[in-house]
């Protein structure tokens, strides 16, 4: 049975969403899983207690949570010698213009640079807007950040744009190379 740690950084809650669902699929996978909150992890929580990492995060004001960022950067060493998978969370994928599309792939593409570390999986997902969750000031910003790119802007209603079968996919893809490297371990 492998050993997983999710660790993710979220900022409304929606990231915290996303990585229990991939646990619930990789439990149903076989693997013991362990998700936890970056900003609450403490230092005896560390990559090579596991057989696989995934780190989540979600791109609010061009990086990540300082808590994943922190993580990454003081475990790249060890987090480069496992089966690691890295999800970021953004709306900025929805967007259609060809600009918004290469700045989400330049700021995670910089993450990995500027943490030194090179995870085997990674991928973005659309994750959602919490209108109802917003402070006044928060939901007038996000309103019309969001009428720029054409999107949904009701702030009477939350809205998710997260496709879950592509999380579920993608997890299920972490749990098989977990397996391929579990079987060739134990064969060895």
């Amino acid at each position: 049975m492998a050993r997983v740690l999710i660790l993710y950084g979220t900022t409304d809650g929606h990231t915290k969403k996303i990585a229990t669902a991939m646990a619930g699929v990789l439990t149903w996978e076989g693997s013991r899983v362990d998700v936890l909150d970056a900003k609450d992890v403490t230092r005896d929580v560390r990559p090579q207690d596991y057989d696989g990492v995934i780190v989540a995060g979600s791109i609010h004001m061009g990086g990540y949570q300082r808590a994943v960022k922190r993580w990454v950067r003081r475990h790249a060493g060890e987090l480069n010698q496992l089966r690691g998978a890295f999800v970021s969370v953004c709306l900025g994928i929805l967007e259609q213009r060809t600009e918004a599309q290469r700045e989400v792939r330049e700021i995670m593409a910089r993450f990995f640079v500027e943490s030194g570390w090179s995870p085997a999986l990674s991928t973005t997902v659309a994750g959602a807007l919490p209108y109802t969750k917003y402070g006044w000031l928060k939901k007038w910003i996000m309103r019309r950040l969001v009428a720029k790119a054409g999107g949904d802007t009701d702030t009477s209603r939350d809205y998710e744009y997260t496709n879950w079968d592509d999380v579920r996919a993608f997890a299920r893809e972490f749990a098989r190379r977990l397996e391929v490297v579990h079987a060739a371990g134990a064969t060895s």
